[in-house]
């Protein structure tokens, strides 16, 4: 049996907590950044043990690090669990950082299916249920922060410390990303693919001139002959769909160290199913004919939230929100959420 680190919590907003927000920086750029994050996470709210995991779209969920879990569970969920984690579907679906509940899946109108999670998952695991935060990294990937409970699903007053503590718990990662790049800047050849990642990738300044590029990114421009007049050609922060690759493009901020206010590139392989590229193919082509703002409630409704929802998490009116939703349907040529989302998905 598992011990709850209940005697450990801290509150929200307490000086114990920021005082653990102080000591995390100077973990930023380390390999145990996401150890001591995941346990400044896990300070706010009770649970038995603990997991990191990256997701991303050309490979399966990989476990980074876990605590109080035995290595057959780590193995268990690897080899038969991983494939069917209704927290990956939902990653490679929507790309969509913030919290999540496995309790709360079955209610989702993606139609993310968790029965067989449910069945092969939780009793290896002896769990009644998971809590979820995912993290901005590079490109189509993300880290993802798990708590997990023995008896009862997290509640909604849990739900709400999860959501208030994100935006500082993501900062943090943007902040650890930009000490890494930061690190290739200034020549440091410490820095491993496990912290960067071996996703193909491309950063340039505001200018468009190349400021770094991984060895993938160089082999995968030998490998497409498009990926070369793609980059030139767009300004768009749409994904754009290539022969063998999805080209997938971001803004980075003005207080990224390694190219501020400039873009980074990513490439993700391509479905190889027929059925699931054409669909591709038709949300990357309706995405770069949606405005930035349209694309964030796109991805919300992919989410299941509803107008109220929408309006509350990019701080619309319920009006606007269902204005901007209306634009969606005339340019996707839908009539309902519904429609948008068969329309739409895998």
């Amino acid at each position: 049996m598992r011990r709850s680190r209940k005697s450990g919590l801290v509150a929200y907003g307490s000086r114990d907590w920021f005082r653990r927000i102080g000591e995390i920086v100077l973990s930023l750029g380390s390999p145990q950044f996401y150890e001591e994050l995941i346990d400044v996470f896990g300070c706010l709210i009770d649970h038995d043990a603990c997991w990191v995991i990256c997701f991303s779209d050309p490979a399966p969920p990989e476990v980074m690090f876990t605590r109080n879990v035995p290595q057959a569970l780590r193995d268990h969920y690897t080899n038969a669990c991983s494939a069917v984690d209704p927290f990956a579907a939902h990653w490679r679906l929507h790309k969509e950082v913030g919290v999540r509940t496995l309790s709360k899946f079955k209610g989702m109108l993606a139609a993310i299916d968790a029965r067989q999670y449910n069945d092969i998952f939780k009793p290896a695991a002896d769990i009644s249920d998971e809590m979820g935060l995912f993290l901005p990294t590079i490109g189509a990937s993300s880290i993802g922060l798990f708590l997990e409970r023995q008896k009862g699903d997290f509640n909604k007053d849990e739900l709400g410390r999860a959501k208030a503590a994100f935006p500082i718990l993501s900062g943090l990662a943007r902040a650890h990303i930009g000490q890494l790049f930061d690190g290739l800047r200034q020549g440091d050849e410490s820095l491993s693919n496990d912290q960067i990642g071996a996703q193909p990738i491309l950063v340039q300044d505001r200018c468009g001139v190349e400021i770094f590029s991984s060895a993938s990114w160089k082999n995968s421009v030998e490998q497409e002959p498009d990926l070369a007049n793609a980059i030139q050609l767009d300004e768009r922060e749409a994904p754009i769909l290539l022969g063998s690759f999805v080209l997938n493009v971001a803004r980075i901020d003005k207080y990224f160290p390694l190219a501020p206010g400039g873009r980074m590139l990513t490439l993700t392989r391509c479905p190889t199913d027929l059925q699931d590229k054409e669909v591709a193919s038709r949300r990357m082509e309706l995405m770069r004919c949606l405005t930035p703002r349209e694309r964030d409630v796109f991805s919300l409704i992919f989410s299941g939230c509803s107008t109220s929802e929408i309006s509350r998490a990019l701080s619309l009116s319920k009006g606007s929100a269902k204005n901007v939703t209306l634009r969606i349907y005339k340019k996707s040529q839908c009539r309902s959420k519904i429609e948008l989302i068969r329309k739409y998905s895998h």
